[in-house]
């Protein structure tokens, strides 16, 4: 699979020379960002996929898919985006023995109260998530369902744990060996939103029958692509250079489009990452999401002849299914003009006159276009194109694509005012 970053449609804003320029510019810098800088090396270790963890992790989740109907998984952010994003864009062809469940991501009772009841109901397996055991979001919801898994079991609920942390003092795998729960690495050289191709994710997806190996293929076979090909016409590259050149020109907000439903958590995966990774100073673009068709009607006004602050990235990726269409109508509904046409197509002409539509009204639009449709293979593949690029984009603003210390400021309030010691 190969992905095409296409800028023509925004030349009005960024010319074909500026992106050159640009790109010659900061040469010796994205050359070096494709083996990794010397000085980002503690947290590289997503650089290179690795396969290492594929037996244990397969092995694994098949003692949980014949322990459990529901893995509940807990874990908040980068701990769980991707799992959510992957699981959301394929469900419709798992056909696994196991389902999964998201928890410990909300400090909603609600939410608690839906997990808990499945605990009630179902034969449930948790897989608990933290790089640092003490986000209160994850930390409280595993003491609440571990609870009541212990009611339900009794001694033998251990074997229906599995943690994915860090190990050392007051970590998950320090409680693990305490407590006797199959415990999984979470890699110290891999920050929690650059975790797709850890055990973080893909234990989790093991378990609901995704297809890891194919998922690992296509993310290395563009890490091979993006680390060896030239800047100049690297595609990853060209989309980082891009966004630094259009805000620059007053550009404040990026949109990720999508005219797939099931993509929406994978657009929530790329907020995270590139809002976490790059929000550190006030000149950069604040990443938002639309779902078109749907959106067009609700904030296709604005971006039409709202303020010129955007710009569009449309995502060019679609499922492939069989044909179906659009039969005739006795009744006189006004849809005749539809008759016999590919239902698909009405997908392909809104994505073709959004895109014609916002270019001509004055909004900078581009697309990134696969050539191969939604599977395994290709998720992997967009998941590894988006983390070499926002790595390349935060290092051309000039900030540390991977640290988050600003988090920590509503953290320092919430634990004051909740009497943790030391706040």
């Amino acid at each position: 699979m190969t992905i095409n970053c296409k800028t023509q449609s925004a030349c009005e804003f960024v010319t074909e020379s500026e992106i050159a320029s640009s790109i010659e510019q900061h040469y010796e810098q994205l050359i070096q960002l494709r083996s990794g800088r010397d000085e980002d090396r503690d947290f590289l270790g997503w650089l290179s996929v690795s396969e290492e963890p594929l037996d244990r992790i397969k092995v694994e989740a098949a003692r949980i898919q014949q322990l459990a109907q529901v893995l509940i998984v807990i874990g908040i952010g980068g701990s769980n985006r991707t799992t959510v994003a992957v699981h959301q864009a394929l469900s419709r062809n798992l056909k696994g023995p196991t389902s999964l469940f998201f928890a410990g991501d909300t400090l909603s009772q609600t939410r608690l109260e839906d997990a808990l009841s499945l605990i009630e109901e179902k034969s449930v397996a948790l897989n608990v998530i933290a790089k640092d055991f003490n986000t209160v979001e994850p930390g409280l919801a595993f003491r609440m369902l571990r609870s009541a898994m212990k009611k339900k079991y009794g001694h033998s609920y251990t074997k229906r744990i599995v943690v994915t942390g860090s190990e050392g003092e007051g970590q998950l795998c320090e409680l693990a060996k305490r407590e006797g729960y199959t415990f999984l690495s979470f890699p110290r050289d891999v920050g929690g939103r650059f975790s797709a191709f850890t055990e973080v994710s893909l234990f989790p997806l093991c378990v609901a029958d995704v297809d890891i190996d194919s998922f690992l293929k296509g993310a290395k076979a563009t890490q091979r692509q993006l680390r060896s090909e030239d800047p100049k016409t690297n595609p990853a590259i060209r989309y980082a250079v891009f966004r630094d050149l259009i805000r620059k020109k007053g550009i404040q907000i990026e949109s990720l489009v999508t005219f797939e439903p099931d993509l929406q958590d994978f657009v929530r995966w790329w907020i995270q990452l590139f809002a976490e990774t790059e929000g550190k100073t006030e000149q950069v673009l604040f990443p938002v999401g639309f779902s078109y068709s749907e959106d067009l009607h609700a904030v296709g006004q604005y971006v039409q002849q709202g303020p010129k602050i955007l710009l569009e990235t449309f995502l060019n990726l679609h499922y492939t299914q069989k044909p179906r269409i659009i039969e005739n109508s006795a009744e006189d509904d006004g849809f005749t003009y539809l008759d016999g046409k590919r239902f698909s197509l009405l997908n392909e002409t809104v994505y073709k006159a959004a895109l014609a539509a916002h270019s001509k009204g004055g909004v900078p639009c581009i697309e990134l276009i696969s050539d191969e449709p939604i599977h395994a293979e290709t998720l992997g593949s967009l998941c590894y194109f988006f983390l070499f690029s926002v790595y390349c984009s935060a290092s051309l603003l000039g900030v540390n694509p991977f640290d988050q210390n600003g988090v920590e400021a509503y953290k320092r309030a919430m634990y004051r005012d909740l009497g943790k010691r030391g706040y």
